[in-house]
């Protein structure tokens, strides 16, 4: 076998995939692409008969590992798996298998929930399912246009109001990294031996280094967890939790720093969940510091083929959104480190301490809606310590005005960022109008500087009225204008009312351009009769487009092309051009040909 690269490295024999459902068959171990953990969902505790719990989760493992990329995804599948179990056991008479879920009993279940509609294709693969049941589920139900709920129009914040709920944040941030650096700092000289011992600042110091080891502070053993003699003296009236908060951020500043990243980027929870410790390529090898930090996005709605993608923020100082992310590496690093320590590393950006204690309580947001509430307790809390923020302080309209905002596609396509965010939103819809209409309006009037040619529809003929036409429309004198309709200044495409004072030569001089310019020099006007030739030119031009390179095409037919069809657009119908092309000559097609093959040329 000849070619680039070499052939990938198999297996070693025996090897075998990892199986997803446990020996029981009512636990699934969902693993992703590249065998992440998806979670561990467990159904040894759902009701329902044992034979229809173990088919009904394989289907869902089976289901799951061929399509689906998200822990979410999974959650909500088992969540509605549950749902299924609970209600059929409830049913009467009880369904015991899935052979016994007929259509009326399904469409009674899913109702108009969409979670459970969805959870047809599941049950799809199963060979036992009635073709009624199945037969119903492939066909889409929709609501009547009647019933559908109208969606409220969005509406971003304001600039000033995005920038206020930035600083707002920032300032949490700032604020939580601080306090942990400067305990931090007291627990490095404790370690050093740089405190006096038995010195306040030495016990803390010595409290210090316990939570940062064991992630909590010290307890006396058994099952209650007592806390130690030591821990009431030093703690005071301060609780279990402001300790922990010296050295761990709590849930309120994750979702502070989970507002900054959706401002400066406009990311949204699914991505944040799963956002890592970006890696850290240096810009400028002479610094100590990154300006550039990489970082790798999962966003699992994008499917498989678009889902990963990486983002450069770069750090050019207070602001920035790579300065952002130092202040949230910084802010979580003891985190990352006592994780470490406890056995349990997590390459997660986001880290918090919840609860009133115990390393088990230490980790990231990623269940639920966790990181959603931390936001909205964030602008609570801030409301509360008389912050001023603006109402719909939430991850979702957030995100919205970010796009808004930001002026370009962010983390989605343009189209996306088109349809989902500019277009829905009534400020830019609002803003936009004038402008819209400013661009008609100058489209209009550069379509009327750009075809020059005018056009004497009322001339058919070369009779006394035909010139009286030609003299109104055209606001020429009567001399020239019978000597149009008699055809004594024809051209190719029109006919020309001054031949030595062309728009494209010196004054006085004969025009010696192509006469496809007559479509932009202001003494051509054409007649009714002319509209067969300028047809025909029309087709004749369309047909060498596929004959061109489109660097040729642009450089030396593109510009005819758009006059004659602005010019056809404006004075006929496509409908109309067809039977005009029908009335022209053998002759005006000749000459038409003669023009385009130059030899007409002066």
């Amino acid at each position: 076998m000849k070619g680039r690269g070499r052939r990938a490295a198999l297996p070693p024999e025996g090897w075998e995939r990892e199986a997803v459902l446990d020996p029981t068959g009512l636990v699934i171990r969902a693993v992703g692409q590249k065998g992440e953990d998806l979670g561990t969902w467990d159904f040894s505790d759902a009701p329902g008969p044992e034979g229809l719990r173990l088919e009904l989760v394989e289907l869902l493992a089976r289901h799951g590992r061929a399509r689906w990329t998200s822990e979410a995804t999974y959650g909500t599948a088992s969540k509605v798996l549950r749902k299924l179990l609970r209600d059929a056991a409830a049913a009467e008479p009880p369904i015991t298998a899935v052979d016994q879920i007929n259509m009326f009993w399904w469409k009674s279940w899913t109702q108009d929930v969409t979670s459970r509609r969805f959870f047809g294709p599941v049950l799809q693969a199963s060979s036992r399912l009635p073709t009624e049941t199945r037969s119903f589920m492939t066909v889409p139900r929709r609501r009547p246009a009647a019933e559908k709920k109208r969606k409220a129009p969005k509406r971003a914040h304001s600039k000033a109001d995005l920038r206020t709920v930035r600083d707002a944040a920032a300032a949490t941030v700032r604020s939580a990294r601080l306090r942990i650096e400067k305990n931090v700092g007291l627990m490095e000289r404790w370690r050093d031996g740089a405190l006096v011992e038995g010195s306040p600042d030495w016990a803390w110091g010595q409290m210090l280094d316990h939570i940062s080891r064991t992630g909590d502070v010290p307890r006396y053993g058994g099952k209650n967890r007592v806390l130690a003699n030591e821990t009431r003296r030093l703690m005071g009236d301060e609780g279990v939790a402001s300790i922990l908060a010296r050295l761990f951020p709590t849930v309120q500043e994750i979702g502070a720093a989970s507002v900054l990243l959706i401002v400066h980027e406009g990311w949204n929870l699914s991505v944040l969940r799963k956002m890592k410790v970006p890696s850290f390529p240096n810009a400028d090898g002479d610094s100590a510091s990154p300006a550039v930090h990489r970082l790798a996005t999962d966003k699992a709605r994008r499917g498989k083929r678009r889902r990963h993608n990486s983002n450069n923020l770069i750090d050019a100082g207070e602001g920035s959104s790579g300065w952002a992310m130092k202040q949230i590496l910084d802010l979580t690093r003891q985190a990352r480190l006592t994780l470490e320590k406890l056995g349990r590393p997590s390459p997660m950006l986001l880290l918090a301490r919840r609860g009133r204690g115990g390393p088990e309580n230490l980790g990231s947001l990623r269940d639920g809606s966790a990181l959603e509430q931390a936001i909205v307790d964030w602008a609570r809390g801030q409301r509360a310590s008389g912050v001023r923020l603006p109402p719909r302080i939430s991850a979702q309209p957030l995100r919205h005005s970010a796009q808004i905002h930001h002026g370009r596609a962010r983390n989605n396509t343009q189209a996306t960022q088109d349809s989902d965010y500019l277009l829905k939103d009534d400020t830019v819809r609002e803003g936009s109008r004038d402008v819209v209409e400013s661009g008609l309006a100058k489209a209009v009037e550069h379509a009327w500087e750009r075809v020059e040619m005018r056009l004497v529809a009322h001339a058919t003929g070369d009779t006394e009225y035909d010139t009286e036409q030609v003299v109104k429309a055209a606001g020429i004198d009567r001399e020239t204008a019978m000597n149009i309709v008699k055809g004594r200044l024809k051209t190719p495409v029109a006919s020309c009312t001054d031949y030595e004072n062309s728009d494209f030569g010196p004054a006085g001089k004969p025009c010696g351009v192509s006469f496809l310019l007559c479509f932009a020099c202001r003494n051509a006007v054409a007649t009714t009769r002319d509209l067969p030739r300028i047809v025909y030119l029309h087709h004749v031009i369309e047909g060498l487009r596929s004959t061109l390179t489109a660097a040729a095409w642009a450089a030396d037919w593109q510009g005819h092309h758009d006059r004659v069809s602005d010019f056809l657009n404006t004075h006929t119908s496509p409908d109309g051009r067809a039977e005009l092309v029908a009335t022209l000559a053998q002759s005006d097609r000749d000459l038409i040909d003669r023009m385009l093959d130059r030899r007409l040329d002066p």
